[in-house]
């Protein structure tokens, strides 16, 4: 008994304290793997948000006169009068010249390209970011919630490291990391999880997502429903079934996103990612497919990668890949790092050291900033909670997602534009042909693309509560100018009529109602 050695006090508490150690550093590992992004997956990232900036950009092309210009609906005039986004300041806006727009339009698309190849990544982002909020601000009237996802999902990419494979910048770099992690990656993850949740409580606070009936009637909406959605209403057991699909992807996106790793997080975001494309064919609702699913590829992990990388051995393709020395003057490595590189080898090591230390430090701060806007401005919308007023001005409605909440409109419109003669004839402007207020057979036909439907809403707007308002006034004098360029100064009158068709409730219409919105003469 005399010869047993007995732990003392000291080794005691040394044990707890390794024991406790571990396991923190235990939690610290599974909390690190669920914020964890492969490269592989910010590369595709990168490469889809360039894609949807020129998709963006080219749809936009198409009515840039109409849009944009002095000559269209919405003049630099009327724009520095009304818009109200982030304070109406707008590159685009410094002229309403034709020209002008189009070299802005050339230069986002160059950036935009930039942006895909991956070339000076992050500058390039922050570029294209300056420009879309510009483009944006320059015509408020035409945007969705996508376009607000889009720059929110652009601003906050900028943290993370786009351009670490399949770029320029990994080229020139020559090194590249195959996942990273930290509260940059931890921003990226949650802030499509907090759109898809936030729109979850909103659509809680209806009567009809979760009693299966909502898909159905939102596929009702003729205006909103496109190709393939216009034959899913023949089958009402099929869409109460997506209806449940989709509202339990939306409540337990945080489960099945962020608290899971490897191939169960990979199969989750091909769910996702497969219901959003399933939104293509059949809802016209802009891009909000497409930036939903650049939203979703981070969740894509390791395991898939791998897997995709089997099915392309890399001796078949390797030898064909670029390398810096393909590159030309493009392939020396960025101002900066010849710069630090400069000052090493001069005796500043201790310096150079600090300037990088203090990079990662700031880019932490901004992430943890980041990451608290979105948990914060996500959960005052989605719940009511009040934010204090001066927080609240400077960031208005960012992170508000509120799609098809709380419940889908049971009723859509369209509108019909009369001109009226000096005989007393009548015709439609759009057609010119005469003027029909029957039910059209495809509503959404009515409207040339979803910014025209988005446009006659701030019509409609503006005529409703202030009659002598600038944004309709201005629709009214284009579309007198339009009539009198077909028809000469024989245009007396122009009407805007605005049709509401109640949707139809076991396939059977009501007659559509309709009122003179605008009466004007010209």
């Amino acid at each position: 008994m005399g010869g047993e050695l007995k732990p003392t006090q000291g080794q005691s508490d040394a044990e707890t304290v390794r024991s406790l150690e571990a396991r923190l550093e235990a939690v610290r590992g599974r909390v690190r793997s669920r914020f964890e992004i492969d490269t592989r997956a910010l590369a595709t990232l990168r490469i889809a948000l360039g894609l949807i900036l020129l998709v963006d950009l080219l749809h936009r092309a198409r009515y840039l006169g109409y849009f944009y210009t002095d000559d269209g609906v919405y003049p630099v005039a009327v724009y520095e009068a009304t818009s109200i986004l982030y304070d109406g300041h707008s590159i685009h806006g410094l002229s309403g010249e034709l020209w002008f727009q189009q070299l802005l339009f050339a230069v986002a698309a160059m950036f935009a390209i930039a942006l895909i190849l991956g070339y000076r990544t992050r500058l390039v982002a922050f570029v294209s970011l300056l420009l879309l909020v510009s483009l944006q601000v320059r015509n408020p009237l035409v945007l969705n919630g996508a376009d607000r996802l889009l720059r929110v999902l652009l601003l906050v990419s900028i943290l993370v490291p786009l351009g670490e494979r399949w770029s320029i910048d990994a080229l020139r770099r020559g090194t590249a990391r195959t996942t990273v992690v930290g509260f940059t990656t931890a921003a990226m993850l949650v802030q499509p999880v907090a759109v898809l949740t936030q729109n979850a409580v909103l659509k809680h606070g209806g009567e009809t997502w979760y009693a299966g009936d909502a898909l159905g009637i939102a596929l009702a909406n003729d205006v909103m429903t496109i190709h393939l959605g216009n034959h899913l209403g023949n089958y009402p057991a099929l869409l109460e079934l997506l209806n449940w699909i989709w509202v339990t992807l939306l409540a337990g996106s945080v489960v099945f996103l962020l608290m899971t790793t490897g191939r169960v997080r990979a199969v989750f975001a091909l769910a996702y990612i497969g219901a959003f494309l399933g939104m293509l064919p059949t809802m016209a609702v802009g891009l909000f497919p497409l930036v939903l699913i650049a939203a979703v590829l981070p969740f894509l992990t390791t395991p898939f990668w791998d897997a995709v990388a089997s099915l392309f051995p890399s001796h078949r393709w390797s030898n064909r890949l670029p390398t810096a020395a393909h590159l030309g003057p493009i392939g020396r490595p960025p101002v900066e790092r010849r710069v630090l590189e400069a000052l090493r080898r001069r005796g500043h090591e201790s310096g150079t050291s600090f300037v990088v230390a203090y990079g990662r430090s700031l880019k932490t701060i901004v992430g943890i900033i980041f990451l608290v806007w979105i948990l914060l401005f996500s959960a005052s919308h989605a719940t009511g909670m009040a934010v204090p007023d001066e927080i609240e001005s400077n960031f208005p409605d960012e992170q508000r997602w509120g799609l098809y909440t709380p419940d889908p409109s049971e009723s859509y419109s369209w509108y019909v534009v009369e001109a009226e003669l000096e005989d007393g004839s009548t015709f439609d402007v759009v057609t010119g042909e005469d003027v029909v207020h029957d039910r059209p057979p495809d509503a959404a036909q009515e409207y040339e693309t979803f910014r025209h439907r988005k446009y006659m809403e701030s019509v409609h707007s503006s005529a409703s509560n202030d009659p002598n308002g600038m944004i309709s006034e201005q629709y009214t004098d284009w579309l007198c100018e339009t009539a009198t360029d077909e028809h000469g100064d024989e245009v007396e009158k122009i009407t805007v009529y605005r049709h509401i068709q109640q949707s139809p409730v076991d396939g059977e219409y009501e007659e559509p109602n309709y009122f003179t919105l605008i009466d004007r003469e010209c």
